[in-house]
């Protein structure tokens, strides 16, 4: 199965991007986000960078129950800097990477090991990328969507597109786990 954030203004978007990335402040939405995306994805490779936790299995079988997918979901962990560029190298599949500037360090090393691959690749930032981590980094990336938390929902704001200029697009709570009402949604992105 091919990466998918689920939500079809998105998709459009992104449809031919080989590299994307989602970055976010509140790592609660951001980690709402890509559990959401790994479900939708599954099968699916998954990076986490971090010494602990960064994955719930749990929260990822309920996304697959309410969204009626299955499929495995192959873990793969680096716990140190210096882990994240080889385990970003080795996979042979598309792959959603989880945090892979925890460290705040080495980015070029990092983003050389995101763009050699010839696979798709999904990235979750916890920053601001447009203050924060490697300039390299971004300018890499075909989008770059920030998601941020509103009353009621939230948005996801494109930063940069090869598709789309900046644009913001507004989810109400629900549509994260796809119950939400497309009201004016439907006519956006025709």
């Amino acid at each position: 199965m091919a990466l998918t954030v689920g939500f079809p203004e998105l998709d459009s978007i992104i449809g031919r991007d080989q590299l994307v990335e989602f970055y976010s402040l509140d790592w609660e939405l951001l980690k709402l986000f890509y559990h959401r995306v790994i479900a939708l994805s599954a099968p699916v490779t998954v990076v986490v960078v971090a010494e602990r936790g960064g994955l719930d299995p749990q929260l990822v079988e309920r996304f697959q129950r309410t969204f009626g997918t299955r499929g495995e979901v192959r873990v793969m962990r680096g716990f140190k800097v210096e882990d994240v560029p080889p385990t970003l190298q080795v996979s042979e599949e598309e792959m959603i990477v989880v945090d892979p500037y925890h460290h705040r360090r080495k980015y070029s090393s990092i983003v050389s090991a995101l763009r050699s691959s010839k696979w798709r690749k999904f990235v979750f930032s916890f920053m601001d990328r447009e203050s924060e981590g490697s300039t390299f980094g971004l300018h890499s990336a075909h989008s770059v969507f920030e998601l941020k938390r509103g009353i009621g929902g939230f948005a996801v704001r494109v930063v940069k597109s090869v598709t789309t200029g900046e644009l913001e697009i507004p989810y109400g709570n629900w549509d994260m786990f796809g119950r939400g009402d497309p009201g004016l949604m439907r006519w956006l992105l025709r």
